[in-house]
């Protein structure tokens, strides 16, 4: 039996997590005071921070794992998501448009992955280095 893994391992989960915990905390700042917008977006850089620290720790300290590969690109399209629909309802057509355009683009490829996996060939469209950056000037 293998030996239980070193408790930080679970550091690059939690990570992604908090990622996703940090949505409607953003969401709720986001619709107080107009005053808060520098708060919102240092929260979100912040969280924007932990995809690249979840990633970078997990291979550093070899603690990839399944969830870990579901749940960071989740993560990532639930925070895009939440702060295109934020941005096109404050801002109206000049940013719905290019928002609808992101979101489509985001749940055609995740179908595509999802599809993939079924035909045994996921690693075909795995995430790579230019989608993080993607996601990252998103």
């Amino acid at each position: 039996e293998d030996p239980p893994a070193p408790w930080y391992h679970c550091i690059p989960n939690v990570l992604s997590l908090l990622r996703c915990a940090a949505i409607p905390v953003l969401m709720w700042l986001f619709c107080q005071d107009p005053y808060m917008h520098n708060t919102v977006f240092g929260l979100f850089a912040v969280t924007c921070l932990t995809d690249f620290f979840d990633g970078y720790l997990a291979r550093k300290w070899n603690a990839t794992s399944a969830f870990g590969a579901f749940l960071d690109p989740v993560a990532d399209k639930l925070m895009v998501a939440a702060a295109l629909v934020l941005l096109a309802g404050r801002f109206g057509r000049v940013v719905a448009v290019p928002a609808a355009i992101i979101l489509v683009r985001e749940v055609a490829v995740s179908a595509l992955r999802e599809w993939m996996a079924e035909q045994g060939v996921r690693n075909v469209v795995q995430v790579g280095f230019a989608g993080k950056c993607k996601t990252t000037l998103q």
